[in-house]
């Protein structure tokens, strides 16, 4: 039973130091993850058959420490001889009845829930590592589809500021054309403008000047009317003082009256009044 416990710890040991080796902890990178998608999936039918035989079959020779029993046994009272065909009987035996089905049946049976154990682990490393790569793939196609997303907007934004830039152009080129069509008209305007006002000014002027001409001519018409008035009055004024000057150049008569005494006081205003006339 003791030889049982010694070789199923040895076994146990033996599996946890390959599992140990066989599996790798879930905390690693994900460059060492890329690296074992690359080299596992081809090594795994060589790890497996290298690692088949992993547990090698044993006898009772290599459990049993055949030296401290031979001395127990000559402590006993045995020979020499005796001890070793004891020890060598033992060993027979345990060959026999124990070694050789433990051989066949419990390291096999052991060697196969290993193995499956590393199946299982490898499967897992296996299923875990194509996890990581579909994540990896996904972010990177995410990730594509982001850039891809971020260079239509680009686009989109690049196309509006260009279709602006052309609607500027466009809306400039419109403004200077309706600009100097606004300067044509109003130089236009200007010139009709300025034309009106000659035809205006011309016709105003012709107008006064007709005017004056009227006004000179009836001035003229009343100052020969004025002076021809003005010499017949003269004329008349011319005989008026010659008729005049004529009449005071008659001798004065003069007529004595008698008068009364009364009356003598009052003759010489009388001769007066005569000699004014």
């Amino acid at each position: 039973m003791m030889l049982r416990c010694r070789a199923f710890g040895r076994s146990l040991r033996y599996s946890y130091k390959r599992f140990n080796s066989s599996v790798k902890p879930e905390g690693r990178k994900t460059n060492e993850v890329e690296d074992i998608q690359g080299n596992f999936i081809g090594k795994l039918p060589e790890q497996l058959i290298s690692e088949g035989n992993g547990f090698e079959s044993t006898t009772a020779e290599n459990q049993i420490d055949t030296l401290r029993c031979y001395e127990r046994l000559l402590r006993s009272g045995f020979t020499p001889k005796q001890s070793t065909a004891a020890i060598e009987l033992l060993l027979q035996t345990l060959n026999e009845e124990f070694f050789a089905e433990y051989n066949n049946k419990f390291l096999r049976r052991t060697e196969l829930d290993t193995q499956s154990h590393l199946f299982n682990a490898a499967e897992t490393e296996l299923r875990y590592t194509i996890q990581v790569s579909r994540e990896a793939a996904l972010n990177e196609q995410n990730l594509k589809i982001l850039q891809l997303h971020r260079g239509l907007h680009l686009a989109h934004d690049e196309l509006n500021e260009q279709f602006i830039n052309l609607l500027k152009k466009d809306s400039r080129v419109d403004f200077n054309d309706h600009k100097i069509e606004n300067t044509l008209l109003h130089r236009n305007i200007n010139l009709t403008i300025k034309d009106c006002n000659h035809k205006i000014g011309t016709r105003i002027i012709g107008d006064i000047k007709s005017e004056i001409e009227n006004l000179r001519w009836q001035t003229t018409r009343s100052g020969l009317f004025a002076v021809l008035g003005l010499v017949f009055f003269i004329m008349s004024g011319v005989s008026i003082s010659k008729r005049l000057s004529l009449e005071n150049e008659k001798p004065v008569e003069v007529v004595l009256h008698t008068i009364e005494p009364e009356e003598d006081l009052q003759q010489p205003e009388g001769l007066e009044n005569e000699v004014e006339e």
